[in-house]
C-alpha cells in the first residue's frame, strides 16, 4: 500500500530545501503569502468545513461556528505532546490561548515514550483532541485506528494549514485513501554534518580528510596527540549514544556504501543498508578505531543529553555532529558553550569519505514529512477549535510568536535580521520556543555560517527513497529489526562478537525475523509508486 502517487525527485527536493532555509532568513513570510485570519485575541472566519463537526452547523457556517465559540468562552482542548516542560498559565501558553479562544490541557511525555504512553492512553478511552507522535510505526497504527481527522477537507477554511507546506511535502503526507491526516514540524534536513575541529587540524599540521586512510590519520592525531593541550587523554574523533541507529557513525558506514537501518535504492530496487556486503568492512574499520581508542568508549552508555554536552564542550574533533555547532548566534545553545571552552575554536565541514567502495554515500536524511507529526481526533467535540489552534501556529504571526515572542518586546528587526532582546533563560521562562505543533522552524536570528552549513549538508546527504510509503509490515517487523541491528552492530564494534561469522549470522537473523519479507513488500510499494 502506497501513501502517495507522486513521482518526486528527492535530490532536487533536498536542494530546494537549502534554498528555502536561506529564503527564510531573507524574508519574513513563510511559504507564499498566507491569508492570516487573525483578529485581536482570536481567529475569525475559521470554522470547519466538515458537516459532521460537532462545533459546526450542518450547513458548515464557519462564521456562526466561530461566533458561537466566542460567546461560549474559551474551548477546552486536551493535547498529547512531547515533553517541552510547558508550564500551565505561562506567558506563551496564555497568549496562544487568547489568540485561539482555547484553554489547553497539555499531557507532556518524553519523546522516546510517546508511542507507548499514547497506546496506554487510547486503550483507556481517554482520547486527546490533538495527538502528537514521532515514529512511523505509531503513525501507521493511528491511521489504522480510524480516529484521525482529514486535514485536507478543511483547507478552504484554514488557509494557514494549507499554505504552511509546499505541494511536494503534502504529497508525501498523503495516505493511501488520498487524505492528509497530519502535519510535521518543518526543519532543515539533514540536521547533522561531517565536521572537524579546524583549530586542531591547524595545530596538528593536517588537512580535512577526503579518504578513509587520511581520515584514520586525522582521527588518530585527534585522539592521541593531545590537541587541546591539557595533558589529559580526553579527546576523541567522535562518540555517540545508545539506541540511535548508529547515526553518528554514518561517515564511516557511508564510505563503505551503506547506512544501517536505512532504506536505499540499488539497481532500481529497495534494499536495506544494514545487510549490504559493505557493512562488514565498515564494522571491521570501526572495530579497529574502537580498539585503538579513537572512538569515545562511552558511546555505548551515553544518553543524548550527555553526548550533547560533550559536543558543546569540544571533546570530539572528527566525525558526524549536530549542524547547530555552526550557528554563531547559538541555535539550541551549542556554539556559545563551545566557544567558552575554546575561544579560538572553529569547526569546518568535510566531504563524503572515499576509498571504502566504488560508490560511497553520504549521511542519512530525516523524513521530508517533518518530525513530531500532529493529528486531530475526528471524535473531538471541538474540531473547529483544534483547527483554529493548528491554523494559528502555522500562520506567519503565530509561528513567529511561538518561537520569538512579540516584536518590540522580545525581538526587533535590523533589516532582514531578527535580533533577540531576551536571552535563553528568559525565553525558557516565558515558554517561548516550546510549542512545536505544526510549525516551521525559523532561523531569522541565525548566522550566515549556519546557512552555509545547511547548503553543504545537502551535498553529502542520501535521500530516503521510501519516505512517504506506508505498509502494514512496517508496524509489525521494522522496530524489531532496528533493535537487532543496533544491538548486533554495537557488539561487533566493541569486540563482544567476532565480525567474521558474526555479521553473516546477523544477516541470517535479520532476514529470518522478517527482513526479507519487509524488503519485498517495500520494494513492491516503491515500484508501484514509480
Amino acid at each position: 500500500m502506497v501513501s502517495s502517487n507522486t513521482n518526486r525527485d528527492t535530490e532536487v527536493s533536498c536542494n530546494e530545501g537549502g534554498r528555502f532555509m536561506r529564503k527564510q532568513k531573507l524574508v519574513r513570510t513563510m511559504a507564499g503569502i498566507m491569508s492570516i485570519c487573525l483578529m485581536t485575541g482570536a481567529l475569525t472566519g475559521c470554522g470547519g468545513k466538515k458537516t459532521d463537526a460537532p462545533e459546526a452547523s450542518k450547513e458548515g457556517n464557519a462564521a456562526e461556528s466561530q461566533q458561537s465559540s466566542k460567546e461560549e468562552g474559551p474551548v477546552e482542548l486536551k493535547l498529547f505532546l512531547t515533553n517541552k516542560n510547558i508550564v500551565d498559565n505561562s506567558y506563551a501558553k496564555q497568549k496562544i490561548e487568547e489568540a485561539t479562544n482555547t484553554k489547553l490541557t497539555i499531557i507532556q511525555v518524553p519523546t522516546k515514550e510517546l508511542d507507548n504512553k499514547l497506546n496506554i492512553l487510547l486503550a483507556s478511552g481517554d482520547r486527546p483532541d490533538i495527538i502528537q507522535c514521532e515514529t512511523e510505526t505509531m503513525e501507521s497504527q493511528l491511521l489504522a485506528s480510524g480516529i484521525l481527522l482529514p486535514l485536507n477537507e478543511y483547507w478552504d477554511d484554514y488557509p494557514n494549514i494549507k499554505n504552511g507546506r509546499d505541494e511536494a511535502t503534502w504529497d508525501l503526507m498523503r495516505y493511501n485513501d488520498g487524505n492528509i491526516y497530519s502535519v510535521g514540524i518543518k526543519n532543515p534536513n539533514p540536521l547533522s554534518i561531517i565536521a572537524y575541529r579546524q583549530d586542531w587540524l591547524d595545530k596538528l599540521g593536517l588537512e580535512v580528510p577526503t579518504t578513509l586512510d587520511e581520515y584514520y590519520k586525522v582521527a588518530t592525531a585527534v585522539a592521541k596527540e593531545d590537541p587541546d593541550g591539557n595533558g589529559v587523554d580526553d579527546t576523541f574523533a567522535f562518540g555517540g549514544y545508545q539506541n540511535v541507529d548508529t547515526t553518528w557513525f554514518d561517515h564511516i558506514f557511508g564510505a563503505f556504501g551503506s547506512l544501517p537501518n536505512y532504506w536505499m535504492e540499488k539497481d532500481g530496487h529497495i534494499v536495506n543498508g544494514s545487510i549490504q556486503p559493505g557493512m562488514k568492512d565498515a564494522l571491521v574499520y570501526l572495530n579497529k578505531m574502537y580498539k585503538d581508542g579513537l572512538i569515545d568508549p562511552e558511546f555505548v552508555t551515553d544518553d543524548p543529553k550527555r553526548w550533547q554536552q560533550k559536543v558543546k564542550s569540544g571533546v570530539y574533533g572528527a566525525g558526524v555532529t549536530k549542524i547547530h555547532i555552526f550557528d554563531q548566534n547559538n541555535w539550541s545553545n551549542y556554539y556559545e558553550p563551545f566557544i567558552q571552552a575554546y575561544p579560538e575554536g572553529k569547526h569546518v565541514y568535510g566531504p563524503v569519505l572515499q576509498g571504502g567502495c566504488e560508490n560511497p554515500v553520504g549521511i542519512r536524511m530525516a523524513s521530508e514529512r517533518g518530525w513530531l507529526r500532529t493529528f486531530i481526533s475526528k471524535d473531538s467535540k471541538h474540531i473547529d477549535a483544534c483547527l483554529r489552534l493548528l491554523d494559528y501556529l502555522m500562520s506567519e504571526e503565530g509561528n513567529r510568536f511561538a518561537q520569538y515572542g512579540v516584536e518590540g518586546e522580545h525581538y526587533k528587526w535590523e533589516g532582514d535580521k531578527l535580533i533577540r532582546l531576551i536571552d535563553d533563560n528568559e525565553t525558557n521562562e516565558l515558554d517561548l520556543n516550546k510549542f512545536f505543533i505544526g510549525n516551521t522552524v525559523l532561523f531569522d536570528h541565525s548566522s550566515p555560517e549556519l546557512f552555509d552549513a545547511f547548503e553543504f549538508s545537502h551535498t553529502i546527504a542520501t535521500p530516503n527513497p521510501v519516505d512517504g510509503i506506508f505498509i502494514d509490515e512496517l508496524n509489525d517487523i521494522y522496530p524489531k529489526l532496528k533493535e537487532i541491528t543496533n544491538t548486533r552492530f554495537i557488539e561487533m564494534i566493541v569486540g563482544e562478537t567476532p565480525i567474521d561469522g558474526g555479521f553473516e549470522a546477523f544477516v541470517e537473523e535479520w532476514n529470518s525475523r522478517g527482513g526479507d519479507k519487509l524488503t519485498q513488500a517495500l520494494d513492491e510499494a516503491y515500484q508501484a509508486k514509480k
